[in-house]
Order: structure tokens, then sequence, then C-alpha cells
């Protein structure tokens, strides 16, 4: 079959799942022989050697810049009209969705991808109303989970919505026990070597309520290593109250030596998380995996052998024990549901079938 030409818009500057997910999935294309552009910005992108076009669109769309954003619209619909035509577009983010998919869609199919839960409030409902009517000219819309895709068939046609789940590359969080010895050895502090060591992964975010990790921690006496940096560091860190028990080691490019330096990871997502990468990554690198009540991912956490715990104050150091004590659960429901081929297979598909 011939390569496809994919042309990704999209526009951000902070280095999260849905980042890393267009990364992984640019990069797994190009490797099959796909032509793939990016559009805009991507943390990790152009680190990944792929090609990149500069196209002067505003910030990425949030809280804090959509009423901005809004009024940028006309202009930005102009700025894209000069793309050329590929074989399909993508999409992942609300503005490039719900406002530049017109324009886009008369050159080429466009293909979304929804990463999260719906958001609430006025704004929410408002921004379902315009994600709804732009879909009446996507394509298709890749939902991460199916209560992902429940949310979006309110109000995009159901033939149209298709559920991938997100996948990772199990081999590469794959390690042996010599090298997990080598991680903790090198990266802990001497006084956690002979503990049950705790890591979450994330970009520290409020809404993601990362103190019940930071209480949990206090509270049990257990070890907790906070990789990622974000808007909630500060309060993090006054929360662990100075305690050496809690060590913050901000951003890091590559986790996967943290993960293994661990023996369980503490998850705490935000209400409209979709499929959490970050539990995939814990349970292939054979980390105990603990989640908390109610948080979306949840079901994930447990069908990869964790823990589902309904608060910080619940957790004792035995329950602690007794998650790094099944660590490995979940590394072959991982490589068997949630590998980077068939994910990758499953895109494909999709983008065939649109371009055809």
């Amino acid at each position: 079959m011939s390569p496809l030409r994919l042309s990704v818009v999209s526009v951000s500057a902070t280095a999260g799942g849905a980042e890393a997910h267009t990364v992984a999935l640019g990069r797994g294309l190009s490797r099959r022989g796909h032509e793939v552009r990016l559009y805009g910005r991507c943390p990790g992108w152009t680190e990944q050697g792929l090609p990149a076009t500069e196209v002067a669109l505003g910030p990425k769309w949030s809280r804090s810049t959509m009423a901005l954003g809004v009024a940028r619209v006309p202009l930005e619909r102009r700025q894209v009209a000069d793309i050329p035509a590929p074989s399909v577009f993508y999409a992942q983010f609300k503005r490039e969705q719900t406002a530049l998919t017109t324009p886009l869609s008369r050159k080429a199919p466009v293909v979304w991808t929804e990463h999260g839960r719906w958001m609430g409030g006025a704004v929410g409902g408002l921004l379902l109303r315009w994600y709804g009517a732009a879909a009446q000219r996507v394509a298709r819309v890749v939902c991460v989970s199916g209560a992902v895709a429940d949310d979006v068939r309110r109000v995009v046609a159901p033939e149209k919505v298709v559920v991938i789940p997100n996948a990772i590359d199990t081999s590469a969080f794959a390690a042996s026990a010599q090298q997990r010895e080598d991680a903790r050895r090198r990266l802990l502090p001497p006084e956690f070597l002979d503990r049950t060591v705790a890591v979450l992964a994330s970009r520290l975010h409020p809404a993601k309520r990362h103190d019940r990790a930071v209480a949990a921690a206090l509270a049990t006496g257990t070890p907790l290593v906070v990789v990622g940096d974000g808007p909630d560091r500060a309060r993090l860190e006054a929360l662990a109250r100075g305690s050496t028990d809690v060590m913050f080691v901000g951003h890091q490019d590559d986790v996967r030596d943290w993960l293994r330096a661990a023996d369980v990871y503490l998850y705490c997502g935000a209400e409209t998380d979709g499929a959490p990468t970050a539990v995939l990554e814990a349970a292939a690198s054979r980390l105990g995996i603990i989640g908390f009540h109610g948080d979306p991912g949840t079901d994930l956490v447990s069908k990869c052998g964790g823990i589902v715990a309904a608060g910080p104050r619940e957790l004792t150091a035995d329950l602690i024990a007794a998650a790094a004590a099944n660590a490995g659960d979940g590394a072959a429901y991982v490589q068997s549901h949630h590998s980077r081929e068939a994910w990758l297979d499953a895109y494909e598909a999709v983008f065939r079938e649109c371009a055809a």
C-alpha cells in the first residue's frame, strides 16, 4: 500500500500525556514509511527528528486563555488555509478541533483524538455544543477509552466514534532485577534503600489532587519520589513540610529509571483524565499500583493488579506493602492489551479508511 501523508495540526508548550501520545504516533508512523509533518509546536517532536512547520497560532486553550483564543479564531483559520493538502489531517486539542476543522476539512479528511472525560460547568457545556457542531465535518473521533467514547457520542454521530486504548512501548519499561537495583542505588538517598518506596510521575496540576499522595506518604511513613513539575509544585512542597521522606526531582525527560527505583506507584487523576499512560508505564515497569476511588482510570489500576483505596486516610503501611507484593501482576495485561504495535495498526487503519 502507498504511504500516507499525515499533517498534525497541534500547538502546545506543555510536555504532557497528549503531547507524548502525538510524538509516539508521529514517530511510529514515520518509521512505517508514512510522511508525517507537524504544523505548530509540540514538545518532543523535533527532538525525535520529525519535521515541523511553524504556524502562527496562539497558545493551547485553557480556562485562562479561551476568551482571547476564541477572538483569534478568524485569524487562525486564515493561517491554516495555507497548509498543503495531505491524505489526512490530525487534531487532538479543542481549539484545533472546534475552530479549525471546517477549513481543514475542505482539503482532506480530519481525524480527532479525544484523550479525556468531558469537563463540567457552563464552559464545558458551551464547548460541548461547539464540539458537536464542528464534528459534523470530522471523519473520525478516536477515543482512548469506552468512558470517553460515551461522552463524545452525546454530540457526535456514533458511526464516527472509534475506541483505540492508549498504548506504550512495553519493551522500553521492562527491566532486569540488576537494572532496578542499579537505578535504586544511583537515584535514591541512602535512607530510602531498605524501605518500600512510592513514586508518582505526572504534571503537577491542582486538578490531579496530588496532595492525596503526599498525605498518604506522610501518614504511613512511606518515602515518596515526586517526578514532574507544574503550577501545583509549590503547594505540594509546602504540604510536605520539608519532610526528608518526600523527594521532589522536577521534570525528567525520561522517567524509566525513576520508576525502576521504586516499589509502588501512587496514581492521582483529574476528573477529565481518560486512560492514563502513567498507570500503563508503572505496570510495565512491574510496580505495584495504588489509585483513589472515584478517579478516572482506576478501572485500569484494577486491571493492572493494583489496589483502589477510598482516600489517603484509608492507606496504611500494610496496604502499601501489599501493593508492592503485587508488583508485576499488571505487566502481562499491558503487554496483551496496550502494546504499541497494535495501537499503531489501529490508527493506521483509521487513517487509511478516511483517506480512501
